[in-house]
This record gives C-alpha cells, structure tokens and sequence, in this order.
C-alpha cells in the first residue's frame, strides 16, 4: 500500500514580520490546541522525525528531499498508543539493534529502547490549526529549553496547493525550516529566541483549547 506524501512549508517570523497576520486573513478562525510533543531523533534513522503528540500518539515521518521550496515528506505511521502491531513490527524492522517489545503500550515504552545517540526534545505548544481547500495551516507558539519562538506551516498533499497559499503572504519569503533542522541545529547554548517572561500575542481561535 503506497504511503502518503506531505508537503510543507514552514518558516519561523519574527514578532514584527506580518506573516501571521496575513495567514489569519487568508484561513480565517481556527481551532486552538494547548500540548507538549516530544521530538526524537535517531542516528540510525536520520531522515525520520518521529513525533509523541502529548500522551496519547505518534507520528512517524520521513524526510524524502525538496520540491522547490517545500519539504517532502512520507508517512511511514501515525497510532495511538498502544501502538498499531503493524507499526511496532516497521519499528522493529527500522531498528533491528534494538531490542523493541512487541508491544508499545505508553510513550516511555517506545523511549527506553532509542539507543544513546539519540536527541530529544520536549517542545510545549499553543497551536491554532485552520482549513481551506485541502491545504492544513498551523500557527505554533513554543517553548523549548526556556525560550520562545513562534512558527506557521502550510501542509498539503499537493505541492501546488501549498504554492499557491504561499503566493498571498507578504514579503519577505521566509526560509523554509522543518521542525526536526530547526531544533537539531538551533545552538541552544547560545539561543536568540524571545524570553521566557515575554508574553505571547493574543490567538484568535474558534472553539476551545485541548490540553495533552
């Protein structure tokens, strides 16, 4: 069965850049989430972002290259925990060093097996998600190691969807940066990000926010 191909693009403005004023005009309301992710990243599987969404699920992607300004994506899974059986077994398969139950019942499970080399990040979230003709964007408010940075993406599985959006926000066109190179290269014992103290902007949402 063939899997899903995403493409995204996803940039990361500074507070005085009107990139998500124009995203809010573009897609209107959205829907808020409040949650903390997890990201892992493995030597053995360097192309792999592999993604806890709070407590309650994973999703597992790959980083297949470039279409012009967009990242490409595959999906290689997404469950709930505990995890699909046919999910653990692609693990397995993925990471034949490891010695992975046969059972991934809670996030801890699929943690204590990653090898020493692996990188973890915990990333906490504001999160508004909006729809329009099948393009997903996403404005994100985070917080890693104490700091803050806000992000948007445009996901779609057409490029020229993603294109096309990409075409009503303002100048300048921002760099396009993944979520895994924006964390793995970030030097983070020299951040430039806002301050935790700072407040966040205010988010307008339609209906309420979910905690994980």
């Amino acid at each position: 069965m063939p899997r899903t191909t995403l493409y995204e693009y996803r940039a990361w403005p500074s507070e005085e850049m009107p990139h998500i004023e124009a995203l809010h005009h573009l897609f209107g309301l959205g829907v808020a989430e409040i949650r903390t992710d997890t990201y892992l990243f493995s030597a053995a599987r360097p192309n792999w972002l592999i993604v806890l969404h709070g407590v309650a699920a994973v999703e597992i992607l790959e980083k297949t290259g470039e279409d012009g300004l967009l990242t490409v994506w595959k999906v290689i899974g997404r469950s709930e925990f505990p995890l699909r059986r046919s999910l653990v077994r692609h693990l397995q398969e993925a990471f034949p060093e490891a010695d992975l139950s046969h059972r991934i019942l809670v996030p801890g499970d699929l943690i204590s097996w990653l090898d020493g080399d692996t990188e973890m990040f915990t990333v906490n979230k504001r999160t508004v998600q909006f729809q329009r003709e099948g393009c997903v964007a996403e404005f994100s408010q985070v917080e890693v190691g104490g700091r803050r940075a806000e992000t948007f993406s445009l996901i779609s599985k057409r490029a020229d969807t993603v294109t096309e959006a990409l075409d009503f926000l303002p100048a300048p066109r921002l760099e396009n940066t993944d979520y895994g190179s924006w964390l793995q290269d970030r030097p983070w014992s020299a951040q430039i990000l806002e301050p935790v103290a700072k407040s966040y902007r205010p988010m307008p949402v339609l209906g309420a926010a979910r905690v994980a």
